[in-house]
C-alpha cells in the first residue's frame, strides 16, 4: 500500500509541474508578461518557503562560500531556467516546450562525461542517440513552421537547468536542505529580477486579478507542494522509480495543451516526445546508484522550475 501511495505522490508532483505551463499561458491572457510572472513566482515563493521553514524550525544558516555559489546559481541556474522556459510558452506549444526542456538529463550526462570524466556506458550512448533523434523529430528538418525562437528558448532552459543540477551536485551547497536552497535561490532571483526589471522596464503590475491569483498558485504548487510530494514519493518508492515517473511531466503538458489550450498534436511530436522520455528512462536505469544518491540528497528533481 505504501508503494502505491508513493507512486501516486510522485505522479501528482509530475502532474503539478505539467500543469505549470498551462497556468503560465492563462496568466499571459491576464496581461502579465513572462518576466513579471517569473518575478512574482519567485517573490511569492520567498514568503511561502520562509513560513514553511520557520514552522519546521529549519536552520537557515549558510557560510560565506555557499553565499557566493548561491548568488551565481540563483541568477544563471534558477532565474534563467524559469525565464527562458516561461518565455518559450509564448512562441511554441506548452507540450513541445516542456518536452524540449526535458533534454536536461541528457545534457547533464554529456557534460559529466566530457568535464567530469564519468564512465561511458552503452546505455548512455543509446540514450544520447535517442534524445538527439527525438529532438530532430520535435523541431523538424526546418522547424516545420514552428517558431525557432521558441525552440531555442526551450532548449536553452534545459541547458540552464543542467547547469543548476551540476552546480548543486558538485558544489558546496549540495549539503543544504532542499527547501533552504530553494528559499535562497528564490530570494536572489527576486532581487535580481526586480533590479533588471526596473532598469529595462520589463516589470509590469498592471495585470488582471486572475493573473495575480495564478501567480500565487504557481508559486505555492511548484515551490512547495510539488517538491514535498516528490520527496515523500522518493522515500516510499526510491529515487530511480520516482525519477522515471517524473517523465509524466511532458506527457501531462502535451495532453493539457491539447485539451485546454486547443494546441495541435502531430505524429512528429508524439514520436519525438516518446524518444526523449525513453532516453531519460534509459539514463535513469543506467545510473541507478548515482540517481538514488543525488535525488535523496537534493529532495528530487525540478526544484528550480
Amino acid at each position: 500500500m505504501e508503494k502505491v501511495k508513493g507512486i501516486i505522490y510522485t505522479i501528482l508532483s509530475a502532474v503539478i509541474f505539467g500543469i505549470m505551463p498551462i497556468l503560465a499561458r492563462l496568466a499571459y491572457d491576464g496581461g502579465v508578461n513572462s518576466f513579471t510572472l517569473v518575478f512574482l513566482r519567485s517573490f511569492f515563493s520567498v514568503f511561502m518557503l520562509l513560513a514553511y521553514l520557520i514552522i519546521k524550525k529549519v536552520n537557515l544558516k549558510v557560510n560565506r562560500e555557499q553565499i557566493k555559489t548561491l548568488i551565481i546559481l540563483g541568477i544563471l541556474g534558477y532565474t534563467m531556467t524559469t525565464l527562458t522556459l516561461f518565455s518559450s510558452y509564448k512562441y511554441i506549444s506548452v507540450g513541445l516546450a516542456t518536452t524540449l526542456h526535458f533534454i536536461y538529463p541528457v545534457v547533464v550526462t554529456l557534460i559529466s562525461i566530457v568535464l567530469f570524466k564519468e564512465n561511458i556506458y552503452f546505455s548512455k550512448i543509446i540514450a544520447l542517440v535517442l534524445a538527439s533523434i527525438g529532438i530532430y523529430f520535435l523541431i523538424g528538418k526546418d522547424g516545420g513552421g514552428t517558431s525557432i525562437k521558441g525552440i531555442i528558448l526551450a532548449l536553452v532552459s534545459g541547458i540552464f537547468y543542467s547547469y543548476y543540477l551540476l552546480s548543486v551536485a558538485y558544489s558546496k551547497i549540495k549539503t543544504l536542505n532542499c527547501y533552504v536552497l530553494t528559499f535562497y535561490l528564490s530570494f536572489i532571483a527576486s532581487i535580481f529580477l526586480f533590479i533588471v526589471g526596473i532598469f529595462t522596464d520589463q516589470l509590469s503590475f498592471n495585470i488582471s486579478a486572475n493573473a495575480w491569483g495564478i501567480s500565487v498558485i504557481i508559486a505555492f504548487f511548484t515551490s512547495i507542494m510539488a517538491v514535498i510530494l516528490l520527496q515523500i514519493g522518493i522515500k516510499m518508492i526510491g529515487a530511480s522509480t520516482a525519477s522515471i515517473l517524473s517523465t509524466f511531466e511532458p506527457i501531462v503538458g502535451i495532453l493539457l495543451g491539447v485539451l485546454i489550450l486547443n494546441e495541435t498534436i502531430t505524429i512528429r511530436i508524439i514520436v519525438g516526445g516518446v524518444l526523449v522520455v525513453l532516453s531519460v528512462i534509459i539514463l535513469t536505469f543506467g545510473g541507478k546508484e548515482r540517481t538514488e544518491k543525488y535525488l535523496k540528497e537534493n529532495c528530487g528533481l525540478n526544484q528550480s522550475k
